[in-house]
């Protein structure tokens, strides 16, 4: 059995399949057998180990003109998810993605592929602790959604970095409201790599750790949800990052709405947002003094139990504080995103179908178009399925 089941696992991680919320429909049941049970019964292995499969697969189409359109499927998103209990007290989970790049980052030795790789502790029933590689504690329901249901992310969700070693505390301090501590590593990279070019006043951070504290909250009988966040980065000599994330999201009987609130200062660009103008230059180097805004929201309605209809919509600036580096003080970049889609739920909230539309606008001030930015303006047509198989 030990070596059926073992050539059951390396066979089905190499099936498409996708992540979702836990199922709410009495016909999930069915979905949520595993294929491993439908060949033999696993009780015992199923009490203290899950194993998914998250994927997204789609029919991607460009709308930008008949010049540049083109269509192709591609595998948006597979990641293999493994949880489980040692013990009452102790429990592990690994996230591993399957399209990524498997190659070791330079500062903590692991893959950008994998996610989340760690040991977990139960210390008391309102207290947890986490150690190993996680997702960071940032606030906000764009970044705390599952990224296979995020058809497409903001800027600042696309190019933050949100998987890191180190150690968190979850507090439930009540039913209502949760806290966060977490410490971890400011990037996966050496600096050498994350801020090269460097400008020519950077010195690198001898210990450069991310320190995160995290409210997560449920008010107004669990209808009003928060996810707020304050995170220091410490990423050199006199050279930090300060990031404010606010979110809150309401949801009643059909209807479901978010919005998030992302501001940073950057001493040193971390995102890189703006550093991809400075280096337009064949001078340029990492962009100082970043400021970025970001602001997010989605609103969903279900007319029926199996259909969504959904709406997003975002808006982001990157602003340059300080003149340097040849950058001008203020305002470099600003991006307006729009998108809307409709998914079908044909047996629970575990596989759904979707079409989905994303424009999205880019405009640059004259003070970056001097460096050689350029705006544009793009469509994209998207229709696939999502689908989180569960192996055991």
């Amino acid at each position: 059995m030990k070596i059926l089941t073992l050539t059951l696992l390396m066979g089905l991680a190499l099936m498409p399949g996708i992540h979702a919320r836990a199922a709410v429909e009495a016909d999930s049941a069915d979905m949520r057998k595993s294929l491993l049970d439908a060949v033999a019964p696993t009780a015992r292995i199923r009490s203290h180990l899950t194993v998914d499969l998250n994927t997204r697969f789609a029919l991607h189409a460009a709308l930008t003109g008949a010049e540049d359109g083109k269509a192709s499927f591609r595998a948006d998103f597979v990641r293999l998810q493994v949880t489980g209990d040692v013990t009452e007290r102790v429990f592990f989970k690994w996230f591993q993605r399957l399209n990524v790049s498997h190659t070791p980052c330079s500062l903590d030795n692991l893959p950008s592929s994998m996610d989340c790789l760690g040991v977990g502790f139960r210390i008391r029933p309102n207290l947890t602790a986490f150690v190993g590689k996680q997702y960071a504690d940032f606030g906000g329901f764009e970044y705390d959604a599952d990224p296979a249901e995020v058809y497409e992310f903001s800027d600042y969700g696309n190019y933050m970095t949100c998987f890191l070693v180190g150690a968190n505390v979850i507090w439930a301090v009540s039913p209502q409201h949760e806290l966060r501590f977490q410490i971890t590593d400011g990037r996966n990279h050496a600096a050498e790599e994350a801020f090269s070019p460097f400008p020519a006043d950077y010195r690198g951070a001898k210990v450069p750790l991310n320190y995160t504290v995290n409210w997560n909250g449920t008010l107004l009988n669990s209808r009003l949800l928060t996810r707020c966040s304050f995170s220091f980065i410490h990423e050199g000599e006199e050279a930090n990052t300060y990031f404010l994330a606010l979110g809150a999201a309401w949801q009643q009987n059909k209807f479901h709405a978010y919005a998030d609130a992302l501001y940073s200062i950057e001493d040193i660009d971390k995102l890189g947002v703006l550093s991809e103008i400075s280096t337009l230059q064949p001078e340029g180097c990492r962009a100082e003094d970043c400021e970025y805004l970001s602001l997010i929201a989605r609103v969903n309605y279900r007319p029926a139990p199996k259909l969504n209809i959904f709406v997003k919509g975002t808006y982001e600036t990157s602003s340059i504080r300080r003149p340097g580096n040849d950058m001008e003080e203020g305002k470099q970049r600003t991006a307006g995103g729009y998108q809307g889609g409709v998914e079908y739920f044909p047996t629970g909230e575990n596989l759904r179908f979707f079409l989905h539309y994303h424009g999205k606008q880019v405009d640059f001030t004259p003070r970056a178009s001097a460096l050689g930015a350029t705006d544009f303006h793009t469509h994209s047509l998207s229709v696939g399925l999502v689908y989180k198989i569960p192996v055991i």
